[in-house]
């Protein structure tokens, strides 16, 4: 492109540009739409032969207008950070109304109203800006703006088109990164809840469990004050007490330990993860209630598990999720035929396999074909969503759920996850 002329006084290769910008967002992951803008705001600096460019996001609630993305040629001051709605109050209500906003000649152009614009173009020695509104529908999510330090600029009509058509292809962007966000965010309620359902579920055996300890502690704590009140107590005696105590109160800790990761609500994050460790730890966690329902649990644990990269928390979620199923289809059957079993198996450390087990009748070929959707249960009274959270985890980790058919009866549920690369 020849210096002396930029895209926007060629429409044939702003066209062009355009159209190459429109395609890069077109089917682009939420994850990546960051990275986009960025390149797409530096596209224009040099397109349109700005000295900066920049994109803000209005939120929801219309609270709070930020600067999220910014160019700059170096030298130039960058958009100041924080709410703009503060900041900058004048220009931020002309955007939030669906306002043009093209100024040639700052501070002149700006009216009398807008004092604190006014301050500070002329602080940084903004001559020209254009920020056009990012809507979608009816709905203002951000703006987009460009401005010149080094000359005075004419907006034309159709330089403030070619600026409104990118501020739609990122409009569009951002708000399916709002989607990805809000959705990621729901999901992760929702399986917060079925964690808080799962727990109850079992929470008079969790409550055995610590009894126990606790009961412990008390007959040791008595036992040592008896032998205190003799004339001559045996010290070894009461330190031995007194290591029974302790020990039984680092179990009881732990258990409380188990519930709380469990119940734990935090922020998505893929880290490395042993599988087999998440079995472990599910082990302890549903112990007492295995125990409670007569169930024979087995584990075959496969040795130098490649690591997987996934949420701890969830992948637990989703193995007590199964094993408390497998628990409750076998309840009809005799407590001498109730067994669960665990298996965990790599595949040439392509992907790495969780298969969970159980002794009970099965399901009706209908039921296998439904039982991951969501609000199909056959529980009497469940309400259809474990299976599918569980699905919707997995498949967050980048992985795949599926029911195996089994015979003799019972079920078998698969789970593949990548297994992590080196």
């Amino acid at each position: 492109m020849p210096s002396s002329m930029t895209a926007f006084e060629q429409p044939e290769l702003f066209e062009q540009q355009l159209a190459d910008l429109s395609a890069t967002f077109a089917a682009l992951p939420a994850d990546q739409v960051d990275q986009q803008i960025d390149w797409g705001l530096q596209l224009m600096l040099e397109g349109m032969g700005m000295d900066r460019s920049s994109l803000a996001e209005l939120s929801s609630d219309g609270q709070r207008f930020e600067v999220t993305h910014t160019q700059t040629r170096s030298g130039i001051p960058p958009m100041p950070p924080g709410n703009l709605a503060e900041l900058l109050p004048w220009y931020t209500e002309a955007l939030a109304r669906g306002e043009v906003l093209r100024f040639t000649r700052l501070p002149n152009d700006l009216p009398p109203e807008a004092g604190a614009e006014r301050s500070y173009v002329t602080r940084v020695g903004l001559l020209s800006q254009l920020t056009v509104p990012c809507r979608i529908g009816d709905r203002i999510i951000g703006a987009l703006g460009v401005g010149s330090f080094r000359r005075e600029v004419q907006w034309s009509t159709r330089v403030v088109r070619s600026v409104q058509l990118i501020g739609e292809v990122f409009g569009n962007a951002l708000a399916r990164k709002r989607a990805a966000t809000e959705q990621l965010f729901l999901r992760e309620q929702l399986a917060h809840t079925a964690r808080v359902n799962a727990l109850g579920e079992v929470v008079a055996s969790i409550a055995h469990e610590v009894n126990q300890p606790l009961f412990a502690i008390v007959s040791n704590a008595r036992a040592a004050g008896t032998i205190l009140s003799r004339k001559e107590p045996d010290l070894a005696e009461i330190g031995a007490a007194l290591e029974d105590i302790v020990q039984d109160a680092n179990r009881a800790s732990a258990i409380i330990a188990r519930v709380r990761s469990f119940l734990q609500r935090k922020p998505t994050e893929h880290l490395p993860l042993d599988l087999n460790g998440v079995v472990e730890t599910v082990r302890k966690f549903l112990g007492p209630e295995l125990a409670r329902r007569r169930v024979r649990f087995e584990v075959e644990l496969a040795g130098a598990l490649p690591t997987v990269l996934g949420d701890g928390v969830q992948l637990q979620q989703v193995l007590v999720n199964l094993l408390m199923n497998g628990i409750d289809a076998m309840e009809r059957i005799a407590a001498t035929e109730r067994l669960l079993r665990v298996r965990t198996s790599s595949d040439r450390e392509r992907d790495v396999r969780l298969e969970v087990s159980d002794s009970g009748p099965g399901l009706e070929p209908e039921a296998r074909a439904r039982l991951f959707e969501p609000f199909f249960t056959t529980k009497s009274s469940g309400l259809g969503m474990g299976l599918a959270i569980c699905r919707s985890i997995v498949e967050a980790h980048g992985g795949h759920i599926e029911m195996l058919r089994r015979d003799p009866p019972g079920t078998t549920v698969r789970i593949r996850l990548p297994a992590r690369s080196i």
